[in-house]
């Protein structure tokens, strides 16, 4: 529409300089030959608002004007060619600076296009490295969280100190309700511990508690890999596991290929399960520490063969025991048994046949004692017990028990059926001795006195 306005109006300026000279001619001013000498104007200005073919018509329109000029005589055949000439030149001359300016936009326009790109591609290699630095800073905060995990449980040595520190820390850095630590021993389900967020006490409400082994079972179920679920599509489990908040995870920690614990956390949302993802390998290593530690620390204080403590224990649990009962003002027995005969096993069957004589009769005693009692293998086949708060009655009979639970079974060692016997000697606190060497001495006595009276029997110091 612009387009075709400027046309009409190129038409129109040039009809009104034909009637202005029209005029001119039919009034003399003497002006009338200066109006037809500004029509080129028009074609000066005609390439850069009419296309050639317009061009072309306005063209033939003047020559008509001029030819009705010169048959009219106001102008002859040398004005009329000078005039179309002169149209000519205006219009080829206009055409030709229209030419050069388009040329030198078009360089003008590259050079800007050249540089918008260069432009645009710089914007978006920086996008390129905001995004790479949005993600190393993402992965340097989770870096960051890890190590705060790492720091906050590192000094954790035992387990109880673990699970303090990982309970402080969960409730610092994520929103829940409650988490619970299911703990396993030797791959199974051994005990439950659920802490609440803030003050509130979980276990005051004993009617409502997690139910533990149903969360075990429903893990196993999910192949013993992370989940998360929440009440309003699965709200049957939510009832059978007697999950309070509205939504629940869990996540089971592996020590090697062992899981040693579920982590579970009530109340949290779906956004923080990617986070608690990325905290659960660190503490899977914490956990993985702490057993680490505990066996070494078992290892240090238990004999291998036969899983009881060794003497180096022994003699300093006899101090603390010997510091506590002169404290309190109570008794305790100390008794020494020795297997009878032990070397002729050894000889008759080999040493791996008497090791697992040794192996079975441990467990025999570790079974007939308290959980309060105390067994260490004091060196070769003889073992030590520790008797807290028992008198020397109590003590004879309940080495009497032990005595017979060796000698009434047989120990079926590889492919052999072996019977054995023990004798055992007694010794008790204060009456018989207020130090350790004292009360150990005296059983042993009191044990190479059941030796020579013929072995499997008690004696008492």
């Amino acid at each position: 529409m612009f387009k075709e306005m400027k046309t009409f109006t190129m038409f129109l300026v040039n009809l009104f300089l034909m009637a202005l000279s029209w005029i001119f001619y039919k009034f003399p001013q003497g002006d009338e030959y200066l109006v037809i000498f500004m029509i080129p104007l028009v074609f000066i200005v005609a390439p850069y608002v009419l296309p050639l073919r317009m061009v072309s018509v306005l063209f033939a329109m003047n020559f008509l004007f001029f030819l009705f000029y010169f048959f009219l005589g106001a102008l002859n055949a040398l004005d009329v060619t000078v005039l179309m000439l002169l149209l000519g030149v205006s219009y080829g001359a206009s055409y030709v600076v229209r030419v050069l300016q388009d040329s030198f936009a078009w360089y003008h326009d590259s050079d800007i296009s050249r540089d918008k790109r260069d432009y645009d591609n710089l914007v978006g290699s920086l996008e390129v490295i905001d995004r790479r630095g949005r993600q190393i800073e993402n992965e340097l905060n989770r870096i960051s969280r890890l190590y705060e995990v790492t720091k906050q449980l590192a000094p954790a040595l035992k387990f109880e100190d673990l699970l303090n520190a990982l309970f402080y820390f969960l409730e610092e850095n994520f929103k829940f309700q409650t988490a619970h630590l299911l703990v396993f021993s030797m791959g199974a389900f051994s005990r439950g511990i659920s802490k609440s967020v803030g003050d509130k006490n979980y276990y005051e409400d004993g009617e409502m508690l997690l139910d533990y082994p149903k969360v075990v079972e429903y893990a196993r179920k999910e192949d013993l890999k992370p989940f998360f679920i929440d009440r309003e599509k699965t709200g049957r489990a939510f009832i059978d596991m007697k999950i309070r908040a509205d939504t629940f995870m869990a996540f089971p920690l592996f020590v090697g290929d062992n899981m040693s614990a579920i982590l579970a956390i009530e109340g949290a949302s779906r956004f923080s399960y990617g986070r608690f993802r990325i905290l659960v390998p660190q503490v899977a290593l914490e956990f993985r520490k702490v057993d680490l530690y505990e066996q070494v620390q078992k290892l240090s204080i238990v004999d291998g063969l036969t899983e009881v403590f060794l003497r180096r224990y022994l003699m300093e649990r006899l101090e603390e025991e010997v510091d506590r009962a002169r404290r309190l003002s109570l008794s305790f027995s100390v008794g020494m048994v020795d297997v009878d005969h032990f070397k002729q096993c050894n000889d008759k069957y080999g040493h791996l046949v008497g090791d697992a004589v040794l192996k079975k009769i441990a467990e025999r005693l570790k079974s007939s004692v308290r959980e309060v009692d105390m067994i260490a293998r004091y060196g070769g086949e003889e073992f030590c017990i520790v008797l807290p708060e028992t008198d020397k009655k109590s003590a004879k009979m309940v080495a009497e028990r032990l005595r017979k639970s060796i000698e009434t079974k047989e120990i079926k060692a590889f492919d052999e059926n072996v019977r054995m016997t023990v004798s055992a000697g007694i010794s008790t606190f204060p009456e018989d001795g207020e130090n350790v060497a004292t009360l150990v001495d005296k059983a042993d006595t009191a044990l190479y006195k059941a030796k020579r009276k013929g072995r499997n029997r008690v004696c008492v110091a």
